[in-house]
This record gives structure tokens, C-alpha cells and sequence, in this order.
């Protein structure tokens, strides 16, 4: 990821360094808090702001995707080949699922748009998208009890509960400075 960000032109700042490669190596699509909480004991400095204008920053470059996928915070997706999600219903966790590639025959007849799509003619289809929703291995088993649980349940040892700041409010943290 860190040379595609290169490669887009944006500037590799410590700060930025350590959310990306932190972005990267997180497989539950974190939120823009969660890494500030991780990031924050070696980057005591770095804001908030920081880290989101960061994401937002990488997403608009398209190297990683904002997802809405449950109320609350949006999680961002560093993987940007086709791919569908599940998500846990009680903890939030997220995970890739892979998708089939459209056959053959779907892609020389051009039959790519979705039968539903035939009410709306005209509509230019950007993405597909599949989220499964339903109750991780953990949650099913009945292992959690409260909200930090996620992380200690699904062997991320990496954050605290999630934030519930939607994207919106935190871009009004871009005025108070950052990358």
C-alpha cells in the first residue's frame, strides 16, 4: 500500500506512514478512532483530525474505501479488489468475503446489471455490493459481554471499543488543523 501511496502523489508524513501501514495490516476494517487510539501512544501528538483527514485523504486518492456497513462510525477497507463483507450483528466485527468474478458468458453479452436494475433504465452501475449480516464465531458462541470484547474475542489485541463519531462530525475536526 505505502507505494501506491507514493505513487499517488500524496506525502509520506510519519504520521501518515503509521496509519497506512497500520490501515494495511488490519483485516477488521478499523474506524478513523480506533486508529487514533492504537497510533496514539507512539505518536502522542498526532490529532484526530490527523488521522482522519489521512483516510479521507487515501480514499479520495482511492487507495482504501469508507464503508457504512452498521450505525456508528464508518470503517475503512484497504482492499480495493472485488470483494463482499460480513458483519457481525452484535460486535460489528467485519470481515472480506471473496466474490465469484462475473462468468464468461455474463461479461460478452454485457449482462453485468442486475435484472432489478431493468426498472431503473439508464443507471450506471459503479459496484456491487454484498454484505452478509449474521453473528461472527465469537458472538455466536456467546463469548461477549461487553463492547471492548471485540477485539480480545476475535484475537485483534489491537483496540478499544469503537467510536460513534460519523464521518460528517469528524470532518468538522479538519478545521482544527492536520495533515
Amino acid at each position: 500500500m505505502l507505494a501506491c501511496v507514493r505513487a499517488s502523489g500524496l506525502k509520506l508524513t510519519p504520521q501518515r506512514l503509521a496509519i497506512v501501514r497500520e490501515l494495511a495490516a488490519d483485516p477488521t476494517h478499523p474506524t478513523a478512532q480506533e486508529l487514533f487510539e492504537r497510533l496514539r501512544p507512539a505518536l502522542p501528538t498526532m490529532s484526530f483530525a490527523t488521522v482522519y483527514n489521512t483516510l479521507d485523504a487515501l480514499a479520495s486518492a482511492g487507495l482504501c474505501v469508507a464503508l457504512s456497513l452498521s450505525p456508528g462510525a464508518s470503517r475503512f477497507d484497504p482492499n480495493m479488489a472485488a470483494h463482499h463483507h460480513a458483519v457481525c450483528d452484535r460486535c460489528g466485527l467485519v470481515r472480506d468475503v471473496p466474490c465469484e468474478p462475473p462468468g464468461p458468458s455474463a461479461e460478452r453479452s454485457g449482462a453485468m446489471v442486475p435484472a432489478p436494475l431493468a426498472a431503473a433504465p439508464g443507471f450506471e452501475v459503479r459496484a456491487v455490493e454484498r454484505i452478509y449480516r449474521g453473528l461472527c464465531a465469537a458472538c455466536a458462541k456467546g463469548s461477549h459481554g461487553d463492547e471492548g470484547a471485540r477485539a480480545r474475542a476475535h484475537g485483534a489485541g489491537r483496540g478499544a471499543a469503537s467510536s460513534r463519531l460519523r464521518p460528517a462530525e469528524a470532518r468538522g475536526a479538519r478545521r482544527s488543523g492536520g495533515v
